[in-house]
């Protein structure tokens, strides 16, 4: 790419980066208008709908030119009801409201997730993946190099050093994600780990260490914790565990905000607690209409419920109750939020279906404690009950559960969604030359790779063994194909080392298309079809799935 080219493509991108904080701040402003047409009486709620499709007819008009097509999409179908609404000769009914604030929550959503033209400009690393900054200090190069290509394989950029010194200065200049030293190679080991300690006091959050080491002496072990140290590798080094405990470390900080769903029917009061807890870092979701509560369940998939006790067509009581009698709703906390003061009329509110009581008015920072504590830990039991325990990917079940939900979701809004099944090559035999624990890690690198490298939108559950099911929400056939054997060659890359001996896997996939009109274990079957015809073609290599003659349907 010559120099002007590569210069346009810089401001392009600066437009785009432009345009993108513009739409934060006009999304808000949307939402309030929208929100004061649906209140607004008989008199003004016309002038207000005039407004309303100017606003959203310029949105929908620049949001495809700057890669966001499916805001535009949407846009424009609020303007197209809008302008029906208005050639009404009455007011609109609820159900039209509603309708209108579905269609801007799921707009609100397009415009924070990367759209087809967004996503066959990228390669495997995502905007939404952090890419961890390593300083690595060794002088054995049967250490380092394999260290250093297991992690730029899982995306992250590592700078060598052979001095310790100037590793130190590089630190205090520009603090990197994670810090790891071979002790080994220091004049000093304990002045090393001492050099170490202080560099993380400036910091306002410490900077993560890692040290290899020959010696399990437990004073070594002491003073490596006195220093700050979050992992000691003792020599031979497997790469692929230094690189899954790299992997936990930075998935505890990449860890998607909490989720609160707020019903209530005042909505300036709703909108009060939705910007405190998105100010503490917390994402919220406002409902007013009780009626709505199971499709914001499903689209919104909280991890915890704010609900308020009296309102005037459902009771929060009542409405939680309603919550419980489906299964699928039954693990998350519900927290009402009254002016109730009386306790046994709490503690009548509470049997029924609830989890807390939280008194009006409470302070911002009362609000923030409490959800914050009821969600992580909602959370924590979440992922024991869905999460596979090796892996931490979802669980056979769960991830079959969640593409159920993600055909419908592509369905309703006439989008691509591609479904990847895959197997490690030859996987009996890693664990009858090298055991079961390093049959586990292979696994483990794999799960790791794969979570790393996708999209957060995308799902990823270990469906068996050493079986993966991947599912890719508004992603063409040829792309996933693409984005998939990136993958396949990233994982052939990578060394595993068992009792000294280093050695490569790789893995097969199939691929197909999820339809709206295919049942969930009829998807899986296709892409299980084409994965056992990339086995039987020699293996490492994806293949789509192609209907047999007699699943083509007849034009004659």
């Amino acid at each position: 790419m010559d120099g002007t080219a590569a210069n346009l493509e810089q401001q392009l991108a600066q437009l785009n980066q432009q345009y993108l904080r513009r739409l934060q701040q006009e999304l808000p402003q949307l939402q309030w208008l929208l929100l004061q047409f649906v209140q607004a009486g008989p008199l003004e709620w016309r002038e207000q709908a005039s407004v309303l499709i100017l606003r959203f007819h310029t949105l929908a008009g620049s949001a495809g030119t700057f890669g966001l097509a499916n805001v535009g999409i949407i846009a424009k179908g609020i303007e197209q009801q809008l302008k029906t609404l208005l050639s009404q000769q009455q007011l609109p009914s609820r159900e039209e409201h509603a309708l209108l604030q579905q269609q801007f929550v799921e707009m609100q959503h397009a415009a924070g997730q990367p759209t087809e033209q967004q996503l066959s400009k990228t390669t495997l690393k995502k905007s939404d993946k952090h890419e961890a900054r390593i300083l690595l200090l060794c002088d054995d190069p049967l250490i380092s190099m394999p260290i250093g290509q297991t992690l730029k394989t899982f995306g992250h950029q590592v700078e060598r050093f052979s001095d310790f010194s100037q590793l130190l200065s590089s630190a205090t200049l520009d603090a990197p994600d994670v810090i790891i030293v071979d002790l080994d190679a220091l004049d000093d080991r304990a002045q090393g780990l001492l050099a170490l300690g202080k560099l993380q006091c400036p910091q306002a959050q410490p900077i993560p260490i890692f040290v290899l080491s020959s010696d399990e002496e437990f004073e070594h072990y002491l003073q490596a914790v006195r220093a700050g140290v979050l992992g000691y590798f003792v020599k031979p080094l497997n790469p692929a565990i230094l690189e899954a405990r790299l992997q936990r470390l930075l998935s505890v900080r990449e860890r998607d905000a909490f989720r609160v769903l707020i019903v209530d029917d005042d909505m300036l009061l709703a909108q009060h607690y939705a910007l405190v807890l998105q100010n503490a870092g917390l994402r919220a979701e406002i409902l007013t209409n009780p009626a709505e509560v199971f499709q914001g369940l499903r689209r919104f998939h909280p991890d915890v419920i704010l609900l308020d006790v009296n309102m005037p067509e459902c009771s929060g009581p009542e409405l939680a109750q309603t919550i419980r009698l489906q299964d699928e709703w039954l693990g998350v906390p519900i927290i009402y939020l009254s002016s109730e003061t009386d306790s046994e009329r709490q503690m009548a509110s509470l049997i029924k279906a609830g989890d807390d009581f939280l008194t009006k008015p409470i302070s911002d920072n009362a609000l923030v404690v409490a959800i914050f504590a009821r969600a992580q830990r909602a959370r924590q039991l979440a992922e024991v009950m869905t999460k596979d325990s090796l892996t931490g990917l979802l669980q056979h079940a769960h991830i079959k559960e969640r593409l159920g939900a993600e055909l419908e979701r592509a369905a309703r809004l006439q989008q691509n969604v591609s479904v990847a099944m895959l197997d490690i090559d030859h996987f009996k035999k890693v664990n009858d030359l090298y055991g079961h624990l390093t049959g586990d890690q292979v696994i483990s690198s794999l799960a790791n790779l794969l979570r790393q490298q996708l999209r957060k939108t995308d799902l990823i559950g270990r469906y068996g063994g050493e079986e993966f099911l991947l599912v890719l929400p508004e992603c063409q056939l040829d792309k996933a194909c693409q984005v998939v054997n990136q993958l396949r060659e990233a994982f052939a890359r990578i060394p595993f080392v068992s009792n000294g001996q280093t050695f490569h896997c790789s893995f097969s996939a199939g691929i197909t298309s999820g339809s709206d009109s295919q049942q969930v274990d009829v998807v899986v079957d296709h892409a299980d079809q084409a994965l056992y015809k990339a086995k039987g073609a020699g293996r490492n290599q994806v293949i789509l799935y192609q209907a047999p003659r007699e699943d083509i349907p007849s034009h004659s």
